[in-house]
């Protein structure tokens, strides 16, 4: 046969040789091949019949197991393995800061819902009132985006501008740090790699399955646990420091809050797991290429670029598991069609680059991946 599974051609010759080599057969065998004749019809119809049978056996066969079922097929066999849903777009959280050059307007609400923007039009509303005492210049308060996705993953500083006017016009508002968690609906294949950290991590309170609770905080990426170990006796102090980050390396502070609440099911009783955010370095990559004739080479730079930036999406904190390695990124531009990629492609980083801190996070922006 030509395919793993029989086509409609495929069993129609079947059956036309079941009729054809039988002995003694009443009819004339030649009349299979005659089109419309009673015999050429049923033996078609048949085969179709069977082309079908064989294709929903065969769907529902993948079905049946996580590595194979795709799309709603594989949201029910994770269901039922494991009570694990896939994650819904996301809308990211971050922390704002209100504040106002003097009390003169006095008290005043700048009420929960509120919204405020940056100035690509990138919109946030408030998750709570910002409640101003009359003397009161300085307000905290939390934000989430209008949109879900990554598009509000917005850099630290952005947004500066109120949609909605305060009652006090010197406000100012500014977000000292990036918004985080926004995230896209979780694909088949991330699914997939959640799902293979559940079972070995069925024993909670060790450290793999406090860093698994963390990942099923929506737009949690990353997360690295560390035990805390006294200095003076080398003996573990029961405690746990978890740093966690959506793809871009960011943690707000409610994500850092969903995470503390979500390891109450993972972490050992009375053990303390201090979460923290990551601190995000962006490293630059330049790259000198060749390319193979008849290729595109503005789509292979380009297809080279996002594959960069990928590369550094998933890397964890800290010096152990969290190194750029030159080899991978090599690895990551030989897979784009068209690329000529030898050892000396890779003009910078010159060398490996190791993260300083047990919370340093490398990342690569795509205006950082340049080519000469």
């Amino acid at each position: 046969m030509s395919s793993l599974f029989p086509t409609a051609s495929e069993l129609f010759r079947v059956g036309r040789r079941a009729i054809v080599q039988t002995p003694g057969t009443k009819i004339n065998p030649a009349v299979v091949d005659v089109p419309g004749s009673n015999v050429n019809i049923a033996v078609g119809t048949s085969a179709v019949l069977g082309q079908e049978i064989v294709s929903r056996g065969a769907s529902a066969m993948r079905g049946a197991f996580i590595d194979s079922a795709r799309g709603s097929q594989l949201d029910r066999v994770v269901f039922d393995r494991t009570g694990l849903l896939r994650f819904s777009a996301t809308a990211s959280t971050v922390d704002l800061v209100l504040q106002r050059p003097t009390s003169g307007a006095g008290a005043g609400v700048y009420s929960a819902g509120s919204r405020i923007q940056t100035p690509t039009g990138v919109q946030f509303g408030l998750n709570a009132d910002a409640t101003f005492g009359a003397t009161d210049l300085v307000v905290d308060v939390s934000a989430t985006a209008l949109v879900v996705g990554e598009a509000g993953n917005v850099e630290s500083g952005s947004i500066t501008q109120f949609s909605d006017q305060p009652f006090d016009s010197t406000l100012t508002v500014t977000n000292p740090a990036g918004a985080a968690g926004g995230t896209e609906t979780e694909t088949d294949i991330q699914l997939i790699g959640r799902v293979r950290g559940f079972f070995p991590t069925l024993r909670r309170g060790i450290l793999s399955a406090i860093q698994f609770g963390a990942l099923q905080v929506d737009g949690v990426a990353v997360a690295t646990a560390t035990e805390i170990i006294n200095p003076s006796s080398g003996f573990p102090a029961a405690a746990v420091q978890l740093v966690v980050g959506d793809r871009n390396g960011n943690a707000s502070g409610p994500m850092l809050q969903a995470v503390a609440d979500e390891l109450l099911e993972f972490r050992a009783a009375g053990i303390f797991v201090q979460v923290l955010g990551g601190q995000v370095v962006n490293q630059a990559v330049q790259w000198q290429l060749g390319f193979l004739s008849g290729f595109d080479e503005t789509l292979a730079t380009s297809r080279v670029s996002a594959v960069c930036v990928a590369l550094g999406q998933f890397l964890p904190p800290g010096p152990a598991t969290g190194t750029l390695y030159r080899s991978s990124l090599i690895a990551a531009a030989r897979s784009v069609p068209g690329v000529v990629v030898s050892d000396n492609s890779l003009i910078a980083p010159a060398g490996d680059v190791v993260p300083a801190t047990p919370q340093t996070m490398l990342r690569i922006l795509p205006t950082q991946v340049t080519f000469g």
